[in-house]
């Protein structure tokens, strides 16, 4: 059915806006001026309409985990397969044995133990753990558990963000690999968390740079304040936001974003990260301190890292009694962090505006703990996603203590185990999540797939 002109028109009106929208955002966070003075700027500019839609964040932010070369399975000492940590087998994959705990209220089972993190969310707010996929052991790059008819989840993530503009779409670190989808950002490439602090360095700011001194950087902002002041076109109504505009971005172009974004050890302190925990545990702290810090200041939309790569085969010698409990500190730290810092734009807690999955090449297999074997039940695989409370928590599919895999079908039921079918149904529901449970948005993604009331929560009318 062709579109109407008044559709085409508002359509155009729509695209339009957003760009405006967009590149204010993204030239005002370039500059330093902060998020409430833009949305200040975009409502004298442009109508108040324009400046909520630019302060309403339409999607959620996003943190990929991707843990390749077996690191998958140390998140199985989080979150268990129900039946097996219950089973309270010695020879089994399960590390607290007697201590497993039933989370109340989820929708579907879930089991914690001592060393699961964000233990004390409601039950809203508990994981959702989808079997899904293809075990890909020995692979940073997993690709069974990331796909959404033909597109990464990661890429898809990025698309649906553009909604929400900022400055660097989406961050990777390392060698991880997002793949493509319609409409997704090109990613900036870092080494490692403290890699994503230079992304943001001021080029005025930095050392040697103009403005590298802090009195010279005064010193701008005096010279820039007393020309506009001399200059008695200041007080036309047509061109005095623009002098108010361009003397703030005076005022914050000597800011350097790095310094904000920088690690401190505080921030370590609150992660529990010190001397004793291991580089591939602190690796994950350190992304994540920097993630909410830009999150915070709406720098990114979406971080994408690789975790623990550490193939631990021998985990049941001695490293299970340290190593989750580490990560676990972690864990904490980042959604304390979440719950602790509002969106300067939006003034939510970052914890209500973040989705977090973790994907991964194997499990291994959670019946057998003796050299922690590669192969899982039903070459299954799994995901793991904190959605904000935007999904019904707990487990879809499972593994049961005699080695019985299952799936589930469109409908959320218990299925015959699909790879790719459950693959499908998990990656469409952490999108979903991240639309903030607005299945239009994406509808040219889900190509059909129904989220809404089946592993979604219903959107809000």
């Amino acid at each position: 059915m062709a579109k109407s002109k008044s559709t085409e028109r508002d359509e155009r009106h729509e695209l339009s806006r957003r760009a405006l929208i967009k590149w204010t955002v993204a030239a005002g966070a370039a500059l330093g001026v902060s998020r409430s003075n833009i949305f200040d700027i975009l409502g004298r500019s442009a109508g108040a309409s324009v400046a909520f839609a630019a302060a309403e964040a339409a999607t959620a932010r996003s943190v990929h985990i991707v843990a390749g070369n077996g690191g998958l399975a140390w998140f199985q000492l989080f979150w268990p397969y129900p039946d097996i940590a219950k089973a309270r087998n010695p020879n089994f994959a399960w590390h607290k044995i007697g201590m497993e705990t039933d989370v109340v209220g989820t929708d579907n089972p879930l089991v914690i133990g001592p060393d699961t993190p964000w233990a004390n969310l409601p039950a809203g707010r508990q994981v959702t753990a989808f079997t899904c996929g293809a075990n890909e052991t020995h692979t940073n790059q997993p690709q069974s558990v990331v796909g959404l008819n033909g597109n990464n989840i990661f890429s898809v993530a990025s698309a649906l963000q553009s909604a929400s503009p900022s400055v660097i779409p989406i961050v990777t670190i390392g060698d991880v690999d997002v793949g493509t989808a319609p409409g997704s950002a090109r990613p900036a490439n870092v080494g490692g968390g403290e890699g994503i602090v230079g992304l943001f360095n001021s080029a005025a700011s930095r050392a040697g740079g103009l403005l590298s001194k802090l009195g010279d950087a005064q010193l701008y902002k005096a010279h820039y304040d007393a020309f506009s002041q001399l200059n008695r076109a200041a007080d036309r109504s047509t061109t005095k936001g623009a002098y108010g505009t361009a003397s703030g971005a005076a005022k914050f172009l000597g800011t350097n974003l790095a310094d904000k974004l920088a690690i401190q050890q505080a921030d370590l302190d609150r992660y529990g990260v010190d001397g004793n925990t291991r580089g591939n545990v602190a690796d994950i702290a350190k992304a994540f301190i920097v993630s909410v810090k830009a999150f915070k200041m709406g720098l990114t939309n979406s971080v994408v890292l690789p975790a623990m790569r550490d193939d631990p085969h021998g985990a049941f010698n001695g490293d299970v009694d340290t190593i989750p409990a580490s990560m676990k500190k972690v864990f904490d730290g980042f959604m304390n962090d979440l719950q602790a810092n509002t969106d300067d734009s939006t003034m939510r807690s970052l914890a209500d505006e973040t989705v977090i999955t973790i994907h991964g090449d194997t499990t291994k297999d959670p019946t057998a703990r003796n050299n922690w074997p590669d192969g899982t039940p039903g070459n299954t695989n799994v995901v793991y996603v904190y959605s904000a409370g935007h999904l019904k928590s707990g487990w879809y599919g499972s593994v049961d203590r005699n080695g019985n895999a299952r799936g589930y079908g469109n409908n959320g039921k218990d299925a015959a185990y699909d790879s790719n079918n459950t693959a499908k149904l998990a990656m469409a529901s952490i999108a979903y999540a991240i639309a903030k449970r607005d299945e239009r948005v994406i509808a040219n993604f889900a190509n059909g797939i129904a989220i809404s009331g089946i592993f979604g929560r219903p959107k809000d009318l």
